[in-house]
């Protein structure tokens, strides 16, 4: 314990070393030098994630086990910073929800909102997006896979993925959006509609998710006839797969510390 203040980095989690080191790793990495008089944790809102990593001997809290241990340890305030996607279910019930409940354990809790909320959010997210895309001859394409929700109550359902194709249209850019979840819009289905009337010959498939785990290796670019690499493929367009997680990208990571230091009160604000 070096400071009275505590960063708890949540993420969704994920069982593959590598998206854990470089996608969330990255943000985390990138949280800790902008917030230098924070200590920093980890956490995962993922019961399954964190218990077949517990099998594997790679032990990690869940927010609500690890607020205590803070309180014990003599921590004071806490920053509560999601690396999650967006405002959906996941963020309000294993995170929003325990605010009120360990709030009386210290003097403040403090949390900073997802990576896209606010209108503003949707611009900056597609600006530090399309900064990672390689160059693009004539007849190639990108495709982001979102991971969607099936649940109509969501208040990210129906919006989200709509909104940023929307917004990828305006800059006039070849980029689709779908996403995994067939009930939720624009799904895969939508995708290789619009695929073909765009007539592109060539596609590169980005997972549009902060890590790249099982849906990004198999759902997206596994060789299973189902994936998306494989039906693509299938129509006779080639593509180029690229399994890393958003969360690796500085430019995304700026977005995650503007919204840290955006939920601090402004005289602790760097």
């Amino acid at each position: 314990m070096k400071n009275k203040k505590a960063l708890i980095v949540i993420s969704f989690g994920s069982t593959f070393d590598e998206t854990r080191k470089r996608d969330i790793g990255g943000i985390e990495a990138a949280l800790a030098t902008a917030l230098p008089d924070f200590d920093q944790y980890r956490a995962f809102t993922s019961g399954i994630i964190r218990k077949r990593l517990a099998a594997r001997g790679i032990f990690i809290d869940d927010v609500e086990a690890l607020l205590p241990k803070l309180a014990t340890a003599g921590y004071e305030e806490v920053l509560l910073a999601p690396t999650h996607l967006l405002h959906g279910e996941e963020f309000e019930q294993k995170i929003l929800a325990l605010k009120e409940k360990f709030l009386p354990l210290f003097k403040s809790i403090t949390i900073s909102r997802p990576l896209i909320v606010t209108e503003e959010d949707y611009q900056l997210a597609v600006s530090a997006l399309l900064e990672q895309l390689p160059p693009l001859a004539e007849g190639e394409g990108v495709i982001f896979m979102g991971h969607g929700t099936p649940r109509a109550n969501n208040a990210a359902h129906g919006y989200t993925y709509v909104k940023l194709q929307e917004l990828f249209d305006q800059c006039q850019v070849p980029v689709l959006v779908g996403t995994v979840e067939d009930e939720d819009t624009p799904n895969f289905a939508t995708v290789l509609e619009r695929l073909q009337q765009r007539g592109y010959k060539h596609v590169h498939l980005y997972p549009l998710m902060v890590v790249a785990g099982d849906h990004a290796n198999n759902d997206m670019y596994g060789d299973e006839p189902d994936s998306w690499k494989s039906q693509i493929e299938a129509l006779g367009i080639s593509t180029t797969g690229h399994l890393n997680g958003i969360g690796r990208y500085p430019a995304i990571q700026r977005l995650y510390i503007q919204h840290a230091l955006q939920a601090l009160p402004t005289s602790e604000r760097a």
